[in-house]
Formats: C-alpha cells, structure tokens, sequence
C-alpha cells in the first residue's frame, strides 16, 4: 500500500511539474476610431494594464472576401510614452489616403489592405508574448 501511494504521488508531481503555465495577455480596454482627415486610427487606453509596444501585432481586416493582415510598428507611434501604452495614453495607426479621399491604404511588409470611406474594418491588437487578442473591435472608416 506504502508502495503504491510513493507510486502514486510521484505521478501527480511528475506531471504538475511538466504543465507550462499560459502567459496572460494585459487586460485592457481601448476605444478606437478611424477618419480620412486624421490620418490615422486612433487607439485610446481608457484603462488596465500597460502595454508594450515591443509585445503586440495589431492585424487590419476588411473586404469581402475578408483578409487581414499586420501592420508594420514603424507605421504606430505610442504617445507620449514611445514604447508603453498606459490609461490615458494614445496609439496611432498611421494609414494613406488616397487623393481622391474616398480610401485609405495600410501598407507594410505584410499587409497592403484597403479600405473604402464608410467601410467597416476589424482592428486586433494582440499579444505576441501568449496569441491571446487584446482589444478586437469593428470600426467604420469616417471622412
């Protein structure tokens, strides 16, 4: 009986030893908004965790079919901290414009994606540290 309790437990410690905990992504609630005038999708903290520039990929996805893909960091600039974004702090994701101002373009290494003025488009930010989304939101392009 001794024997088969030793057995027993040394199974149970094994594996609790062997799990990996998940890495959580920082909770925190944006508002965000998109204008041709802008020039830029505006991310608001309006409260939660700190987030890492460094530490997110933000994916745009629109059309129909619908594709999506990520916007290069050097088109966000986190203000007015360069890498952290806290309650009360602001991200910009900088779009082009057509001349026309009827569509906007973001552009970068993986991603090249349109967007027509009144469009909806889905924004994501999510945490490269553990894949987990950290604000998703649909948006509609305004002039």
């Amino acid at each position: 009986m001794i024997v088969v309790t030793i057995i027993l437990a040394a199974a149970v410690s094994s594996f609790a030893n062997s799990t990996k905990s998940q890495d959580m992504a920082p909770q925190a609630t944006l508002l965000a908004k998109a204008s041709i005038q802008d020039g830029h999708v505006l991310l608001e903290h309006m409260g939660g965790d700190t987030i890492d520039k460094r530490d997110i990929r933000i994916e745009i996805e629109s059309g129909y079919p619908s594709a999506s893909g990520s916007v290069d960091t050097d088109n966000v600039t986190f203000s007015p901290h360069i890498n952290f974004l806290n309650p009360g702090d602001e991200a910009k994701v900088n779009f082009t414009s057509s001349t026309s101002g009827d569509y906007i373009t973001f552009g970068g290494s993986e991603i090249s994606q349109k967007v027509e003025l009144g469009e909806p488009f889905g924004i994501t930010v999510i945490d490269t540290n553990s894949g987990q989304t950290i604000y998703y939101k649909e948006i509609t392009l305004l002039p």
